[in-house]
């Protein structure tokens, strides 16, 4: 049987780190589940911090839906990754689909393929009713620390 990776066992410390600043503090993300290759993120994107008004109501900026796909992307690559490697998205894709209303957004990651030093990943971003709004895919590099 193979050992649980080096990144999916840290990944829980980080996000408790990571979590009193920066980015990750800013869109209230929290780690739901993580499997390899498999990442469930949640984030609380609120209309003071996040959003965008509308003629129909405020939605929350694509930049910060963008940041939680990002983020979910980098981390589910980084379930897989070796002691030492730590993972920079390369290239990002997000597709919007529909405006998000502030709240709790749910990102859902798999990663569909890693080489030595890449990893191919997808997400989704859905409102807390389960409405997808956008896509993203990415190409993640993992970098030697």
């Amino acid at each position: 049987m193979k050992s649980e990776s080096y990144g999916l066992r840290a990944l829980p410390g980080l996000y408790e780190e990571w979590g009193t600043t920066g980015m990750v503090a800013n869109i209230g993300t929290k780690l739901i589940e993580a499997s390899e290759g498999n990442l469930i993120l949640e984030g609380t994107l609120t209309v003071e911090a996040h959003g965008f008004p509308t003629s129909r109501g405020t939605i929350v900026h694509g930049g910060a839906i963008a940041t939680l796909a990002d983020e979910a992307l980098a981390a589910v690559a980084y379930t897989v990754a070796d002691e030492g490697e730590t993972t920079a998205t390369a290239d990002l894709k997000v597709d919007f689909l529909r405006p998000a209303r502030p709240g709790r957004l749910i990102a859902r990651a798999t990663l569909r393929h890693r080489t030595r030093r890449l990893a191919f990943c997808e997400a989704s971003i859905e409102q807390e009713d389960g409405r997808v709004v956008a896509e993203a895919r990415a190409l993640i590099a993992y970098v030697k620390d």
